[in-house]
């Protein structure tokens, strides 16, 4: 079972090493630490959602393999 954050501390404690929010295509949503995690996740090259979060903070990608888009967005921790 997952930890359940109680206090603020304690949810700041765990934000503090995610850096990017993705949301899938199915809606769901899920936080990352690194950009590799997020391309070992959804099969998009991590220099290439660099690349799109360089301009602004958020970005569309869509997965080659299976044309799903994604929306990323990277915290300003």
């Amino acid at each position: 079972m997952e930890k359940i954050y109680t206090t603020e501390t304690e949810m700041r404690e765990f934000l503090k090493n995610k850096h990017y929010f993705v949301v899938f295509p199915d809606k769901s949503t899920k936080l990352y630490k690194s950009l590799r995690e997020i391309q070992d996740e959804i099969l998009v090259d991590s220099s290439t959602i660099s690349k799109k979060l360089k301009s602004c903070n958020s970005c569309y990608c869509i997965a080659k393999s299976s044309r799903f888009v994604f929306f990323i967005k990277k915290f300003n921790n």
